[in-house]
């Protein structure tokens, strides 16, 4: 069976979220490790051998041959900062990444950023691959399901893999909303009842078996 990473990293140019090698998706797996897609390879030729585990908490590679991607760090600290994060994605997706060079964290204007938090933060800037940036992201998602990282670009978490990846889908839809309103002017920004109205709907949105997870509380 090919292993999700690989399915979700097929996907990331097809759905406009990478170019090229840019961005990394990594999984929680049985015995306090993370697997983790490898450094500069493309996706559509990725297998199940190029994958890498790193152990939790040292940081170190137990599983694989190749380098594992320069933001394994990146990874690593949003694993250890909250438990009930299973997988992250982080791409470079195109309107994410422009308001992240604009220094714009995302606000609450349309409904849907309910399924991520209250906004959308934006991270301070720190070069790519460092522990300061690692330890930027970790201190600034608090309860959020996605941050921006400034002039870099766009990280999403979630309880699977699958939940990380539609986190950042719904990211980057709300960062084109986002950018397209600001050419007319500030868009009408939603209060924190309503968007906690949101998300008592949410939850009984859709089918019983699938439903679309609303804000949980970080387990530290």
């Amino acid at each position: 069976m090919v292993d999700p990473l690989i399915l979700f990293g097929w996907r990331l140019e097809q759905d406009g979220l990478a170019h090229g090698t840019s961005g990394n998706l990594s999984r929680r797996v049985p015995g306090d490790r993370f697997r983790i897609t490898p450094s500069g390879m493309a996706y559509r030729h990725l297998t199940d051998a190029d994958l890498v585990e790193i152990e939790l908490p040292s940081g170190r590679p137990v599983a694989g041959t190749r380098r594992p991607s320069s933001e394994w760090r990146l990874h690593q600290a949003l694993y250890l900062r909250r438990s009930d994060v299973q997988a992250v994605v982080h791409v470079h997706a195109p309107y994410s990444t422009v308001l992240a060079c604009l220094g714009r964290s995302i606000p609450p204007l349309h409904y849907v950023i309910a399924r991520l938090g209250d906004a959308i933060p934006l991270v301070p800037y720190a070069t790519f691959g460092t522990q300061a940036l690692a330890d930027a992201a970790a201190e600034g998602i608090g309860e959020a399901q996605a941050i921006l990282l400034q002039n870099h670009g766009l990280v999403a978490v979630g309880r699977s893999l699958a939940e990380a990846y539609q986190h950042a889908l719904d990211a980057e839809w709300l960062a084109t909303l986002y950018y397209r309103s600001l050419a007319v002017g500030e868009p009408i920004q939603l209060s924190t009842p309503e968007l906690d109205r949101v998300r008592q709907a949410l939850a009984h949105y859709g089918q019983a078996d699938h439903r679309t997870p609303g804000r949980r509380p970080p387990a530290r």
